[in-house]
């Protein structure tokens, strides 16, 4: 421990020293009490009833002050530490400077054997305060100096007290005394020292730790905040531009028109990343293991995958053999269709494979592309939320949450994963799932393709005339949605916000079968409506919130409420298919 550092923390040191010391003084005031007593019932038939009087009573006075100012006087708040330790210190001398008179007014009228025994008395004084009060060298020089000035100057008058080798030993135990207490002054103060300093550390550690808990709690915020402003017009936008009609248009602005409608898609893309990370970070995505057809995942990864590698002239290969898994299909659709994804953005030229096995009983998934490949040093980072690497960023304009929500996907499912990659050659994705595979019957037609027939020809049925409550405050996105829903056939019905209002116009109705409400509503909030309008009728009414609200809090509260939530920027097509589906379930 080098003197900046103990200079640094000199208060708290002295404070610490104080504490000890204070201790060690309560602790040791019995013997004060004690060690006179029994050296005067010791000495009480030999030594000069005068003298020693003279020394009971100036030890019961000494004593008495001692007393005072450990548990009295240092209790005054006021006081500094300094004036403390001082008050102390005069607590100890006037004490000890008491045993150094007794070596000059009691010990030389004692004979040899009691004088030994009042030499052993005071050393053993002297030994038992050494522990306690050598770690502030003025204590301990008002603690031993008096015993030991009164001892010599008692020993060294003719006659001599003690012979030689008497002599010689006390000055040996005198030295030995202050080496010792330096020693432990030294070892106390570079050991407290030490633990200033570890609970320093520990403090700044802790102020980090809660500014980077801040700062993560204030970027999520500022992600929540960011993407629910950005979204509102966002939303208005997709919902204009489905009531274009492309075909209507001169092909200069068809052209215009495709432009700005990919370019919205691209910004849609960016917020579904925003929302995916929102979903995990609320625990809004957990895992639930149920029995698919592998086909059925290949299926959907290639329908929407294959178009857009085609439209970068990249060939996009499953290679698989159909099989029965027990898994969450749509976890593994979120997982996969984000690593194909990224390999499609950074594969310029080529082609991504997709091999789907089995695996220890359990499905095993590599995808491999001939892109650009990724840097050794990069890899543990390529996982990290935000994430680009520089010399890529002009082949991908989303904002690197993809292989961020991979990862998180990946742990929710215990699933395994690695990557290799060489840098100009390509990249290895390898999936290893906890998810059991089975055998699966074939036959002309599976059970999956029967049910989905049979669900098929009854769908046209289920949602004849189904009545939606629509809540929207904008007029214009309302028309849209009442335009969409009146031609896929429902009947619309537009309610007020107002409670009572709304209670006199539900009076009239019979029967809803699905509602639809904005989050934030002129004066309430849709989960509000939503509870209203199931309460009136008394069941659990399919409802569907839509919102630019993406905070990880609002995720939990429509997932408890039973509400489907649909994030903004969504066009009506989506809104109207979303209705679909809560209905036929």
């Amino acid at each position: 421990m080098d003197s900046f550092s103990i200079h640094q923390h000199e208060d708290l040191l002295l404070e610490e020293k104080y504490q000890f010391l204070e201790t060690a003084s309560k602790t040791n005031t019995a013997g004060t009490v004690i060690g006179p007593l029994l050296t005067g019932a010791l000495v009480f038939q030999d030594a000069a009833l005068g003298s020693l009087t003279i020394w009971l009573s100036v030890m019961a006075v000494c004593v008495a002050f001692r007393a005072y100012m450990v548990f009295f006087r240092n209790k005054d708040a006021q006081l500094s530490t300094k004036k403390k330790i001082s008050n102390l210190n005069l607590g100890v001398l006037s004490v000890t400077a008491c045993w150094g008179l007794g070596w000059l007014i009691v010990a030389p009228t004692l004979p040899f054997n009691l004088q030994c025994l009042y030499l052993l008395m005071s050393s053993t004084a002297v030994f038992v305060g050494l522990y306690g009060y050598s770690i502030h060298r003025p204590t301990f020089l008002c603690f031993a100096l008096p015993i030991f000035i009164g001892q010599f100057i008692a020993s060294l008058i003719p006659p001599f007290m003690f012979p030689w080798p008497i002599l010689l030993g006390e000055f040996a135990f005198s030295l030995y005394a202050i080496k010792m207490s330096s020693y432990f002054s030294n070892s106390w103060i570079k050991t407290v020292s030490l633990q200033i300093q570890n609970q320093a550390l520990n403090k700044a550690l802790e102020l980090e730790r809660n500014a980077a808990v801040s700062a993560n709690i204030g970027k999520s915020k500022f992600i929540a905040t960011a993407s629910h402003d950005l979204r509102q017009p966002l939303h208005a936008v997709n919902i204009y531009l489905d009531l274009f009609e492309p075909n209507k248009l001169s092909p200069k602005e068809k052209i215009n028109f495709l432009q700005i409608r990919k370019s919205i898609q691209t910004l849609n893309s960016m917020f579904k990343s925003l929302l995916d990370l929102s979903k995990l970070d609320a625990g809004a995505s957990n895992a639930s293991k149920r029995p698919f057809e592998l086909i059925e995942l290949v299926g959907f990864l290639s329908n929407t995958y294959t178009p857009i590698a085609t439209n970068k002239n990249l060939v996009l290969q499953f290679e698989f053999m159909n099989m029965g898994i027990q898994g969450d299909k749509l976890l593994l659709q979120q997982l996969l269709g984000n690593l194909i994804s990224n390999a499609i953005q950074y594969t310029a030229t080529g082609s991504i494979l997709v091999t789907l096995s089995s695996k220890n009983e359990c499905l095993h998934i590599t995808i491999e592309d001939t892109g650009c490949g990724i840097e050794s040093t990069l890899l543990d980072k390529i996982f990290e939320e935000f994430f680009r690497v520089d010399s890529t960023r002009n082949m991908h304009d989303g904002l690197g949450l993809g292989l961020s929500i991979v990862k998180r996907l990946c742990k929710i499912s215990d699933t395994e994963l690695s990557v290799q990659s060489i840098l100009g050659k390509g990249t290895s994705f390898n999936i290893q799932t906890q998810y059991s595979t089975f055998g699966i019957t074939t036959g002309p037609q599976s059970a999956s393709q029967s049910i989905q027939r049979e669900s098929g020809s009854h769908q046209e049925l289920l949602l004849e005339a189904k009545t939606i409550a629509v809540f929207e405050d904008d007029h214009t996105i309302f028309d849209a949605y009442k335009q969409a829903l009146t031609q896929n056939g429902f009947v619309v019905l537009s309610l007020p916000e107002n409670s009572q209002d709304l209670m006199n116009q539900l009076a009239d109705i019979n029967q809803i079968d699905c509602i639809l409400s904005d989050y934030r509503l002129e004066t309430t909030t849709g989960d509000l409506i939503i509870q209203q309008l199931r309460d009136s009728f008394g069941i659990d009414i399919p409802a569907i919130i839509i919102t630019a609200d993406t905070s990880p809090q609002h995720i939990q509260l429509f997932k408890q409420l039973n509400i489907e939530v649909l994030y903004k920027p969504i066009g009506y097509s989506e809104i109207v298919e979303a209705i679909k589906l809560l209905l036929i379930k």
